[in-house]
């Protein structure tokens, strides 16, 4: 009975604390519905992905991820790129509001974020401002309000990040709140 109810008891937690999130990208130097569809097909490639939708007036897709894989936005710049297109903006959406610090990281679905915000903020959406993802001269500004080492690197690096459990990288990727 022990067994079945600490069984039970870690299932449950696990689960509350399970929080899954989609993402907007929009992309760049689209001009037409074959451009569209050009880079869907490449997006469609990644197995983490679970659906896309376009939508052709705003050149963006909503990308909706599996649960239980890591989410590499990397791989998904990689493969807007190969269609011959640009990566204008990634906004990560939660399906619930999360309380953001800046400097502060939270794992959600096995994958590690690092927030900047200029005051304790809650929100569902945010801005992926790491090094590629952004203008060099925003990358620097935002450097500047971290002592963190992860966000030049992009790793979760033992002297800047305490220990996460169940991670599914060791990739850090930075979220912006003030959207």
């Amino acid at each position: 009975m022990k067994k079945i109810i600490l069984l039970l008891l870690f299932f449950v937690s696990n689960v509350s604390f399970s929080q899954s999130f989609h993402a907007n990208l929009k992309a760049t130097g689209l001009t037409c519905a074959m451009c569209s569809y050009s880079t869907q097909r490449s997006l469609e490639k990644l197995d983490f992905i679970s659906s896309i939708t376009p939508d052709l007036e705003a050149t963006s897709f909503l990308l909706e991820f599996r649960d239980d894989m890591f989410i590499d936005f990397d791989l998904i710049q990689e493969k807007v790129e190969d269609a011959g297109f640009f990566v204008g903006e990634i906004e990560i959406i939660f399906s619930d509001e999360v309380v953001a610090e800046n400097d502060l990281h939270s794992v959600f679905n096995g994958n590690l974020f690092h927030f900047f915000t200029e005051n304790k903020s809650q929100t569902n959406t945010f801005k992926l401002v790491d090094k590629s993802f952004v203008p060099k001269d925003e990358f620097g500004l935002l450097s500047d309000k971290t002592t963190h080492s992860c966000y030049m690197t992009g790793k979760n690096m033992a002297d800047c990040c305490k220990k996460h459990d169940n991670l599914k990288s060791n990739r850090i990727f930075h979220l912006k709140s003030d959207i």
